[in-house]
């Protein structure tokens, strides 16, 4: 049995595991062992539908030594006038150009694809020869799936499908697509939102698309979220704005529509409110195409689909004869393990998200703690995790505590300083090119600072 000695042993090499081990490789002498099932580093990314886009632009995603993408604003398409959004097969050419041009010619990686850690007795085993390897581990366990995230290939379906029925993830529609005329879409996430985009702007009929839409879903408006200081009165003036709101809502709901009429949050259906908040990203261009999907069909829960019918808990709606179903229910982002949640404990590191939405982001600031505070108990303040969000209340909720955690790390100077540079922070892009002469971005931030103080003494109220 062989056996070897690494620094830290890193389980899984997806997005948030290398924006770790990236930061680290920079900062620290440390070797780094990285393991994973797949056979190619990126994660999820490996199973993800052909026409995936990140929601977000690439300027905010990846590892922070390295770019994502050329910071181009898109010309055409229905991105146009909006920063870039990688596809997933660039994101899999970039995390595969970050382990063969930065990790491995480190000499301090050792990438094992094909691999899994069994945690009862410390071994590496491979997958295809069963050989096992003995690990000794000098500072830390990384566990890299904390984040998890459910594919429609590879997870477990939770409805049944009757033989008769055509029932695919959306990884297979460009090849099964044609030649059909009805569609059912099964999914109320961004998943489903996008694979209807993708029929949609494909030619299919809207109203020979069902969409299965159990709940609808508050969105975020791209415009609010863009690199770029052109973008400045969207992104800091929607923060402005934003601040404002939180401290004058009267409720949630009242926050939820002011949050609308500002121009940050969007939905599909005006006449519905949203129960669903995953700050899922879409342009108003997006949501009016979907908007012409009629046949929504919300009876909760889908249990079986039969030919001509689909079965839900309590009722049961018609189908076309035919129809070429597209399993969308996968959960998306969830968060993975047993225990509370934890990013630094004796001899681990569990990569948890400390800031909503941003997997790689938190990886990166989780390293650069590692790397410059040696301290546990200090680890630990500055590196609390962050829940998903379910519903507009969790979100509120993660404002607030995500307002207290970044005042924690503008009080540790050395963090501060890192957080306002580093590339995976969408402030890092309009913050150095801020003019303290121009009186009207001046303006912009003391709206900011003047609203603070009430927002965050009135948030708490508004999520209960």
């Amino acid at each position: 049995m062989a056996s070897i000695t690494t620094d830290y042993l890193v389980i899984g090499c997806g997005a948030s595991a290398m924006a770790f081990v990236d930061v680290m490789l920079a900062e620290t002498d440390a070797t780094f062992t990285l393991v994973d099932r797949r056979d190619a580093p990126g994660g999820h990314w490996n199973d993800a539908y052909p026409f995936v886009r990140l929601h977000q632009p690439s300027a905010f995603y990846g590892v922070a030594s390295r770019p994502l993408g050329r910071n181009r604003i898109d010309q055409a398409g229905p991105n146009a006038g909006f920063y870039e959004l990688a596809s997933g097969s660039e994101v899999l050419a970039y995390f595969h150009a970050v382990m063969e041009e930065t990790f491995l010619p480190s000499g301090r990686v050792d990438w094992r694809p094909m691999t899994e850690w069994r945690d009862e007795d410390g071994m590496l085993v491979n997958l295809l020869s069963g050989e096992t390897t003995q690990v000794e581990i000098c500072r830390a366990l990384v566990d890299g799936r904390r984040i998890g995230t459910e594919i429609p290939l590879t997870y477990k379906r939770n409805f049944e499908v009757a033989e008769l029925v055509t029932c695919i993830p959306p990884n297979a529609l460009p090849r099964r697509a044609a030649g059909h005329r009805d569609f059912v879409v099964v999914g109320a996430g961004k998943t489903a939102m996008d694979a209807a985009l993708w029929l949609l702007r494909r030619g299919a009929d809207p109203d020979r698309i069902a969409w299965i839409r159990p709940r609808d879903a508050w969105l975020l408006n791209r415009a609010a979220i863009q690199p770029g200081i052109e973008f400045f009165d969207s992104t800091l003036g929607g923060v402005a704005a934003q601040t404002e709101i939180f401290a004058e809502a009267e409720s949630l709901e009242d926050m939820e529509l002011k949050l609308e009429a500002a121009g940050q949050w969007l939905r599909i259906d005006r006449s519905r409110r949203p129960e669903m908040m995953h700050s899922a990203v879409c342009s108003e261009e997006e949501v009016e195409l979907l908007r012409g999907i009629r046949n929504v069909l919300r009876h909760g829960h889908v249990r079986r689909i039969d030919p001509g019918r689909v079965v839900f808990d309590d009722a049961e709606a018609p189908l076309p004869d035919g129809a070429l179903v597209i399993d969308c229910a996968a959960s998306a982002a969830t968060m993975t393990g047993d225990g509370p949640l934890q990013v630094f404990s004796p001899g681990r590191i569990d990569l948890e998200m400390i800031r909503p939405y941003q997997p790689t982001f938190s990886a990166a600031l989780i390293g650069h703690i590692e790397a410059t505070i040696p301290d546990l108990e200090a680890k630990r303040a500055l590196a609390r995790p962050t829940p998903m969000n379910d519903t507009s209340a969790d979100w509120a909720e993660r404002r607030f505590t995500g307002g207290l955690y970044e005042a924690a790390w503008s009080k540790t100077e050395e963090i501060d300083a890192w957080v306002k540079t580093c590339r995976l922070n969408p402030a890092a892009h309009v913050g150095p090119h801020i003019d303290p002469t121009d009186a009207s971005q001046m303006a912009v931030l003391g709206r900011i600072g003047a609203a603070m103080p009430q927002a965050m003494q009135n948030l708490p109220r508004l999520f209960g």
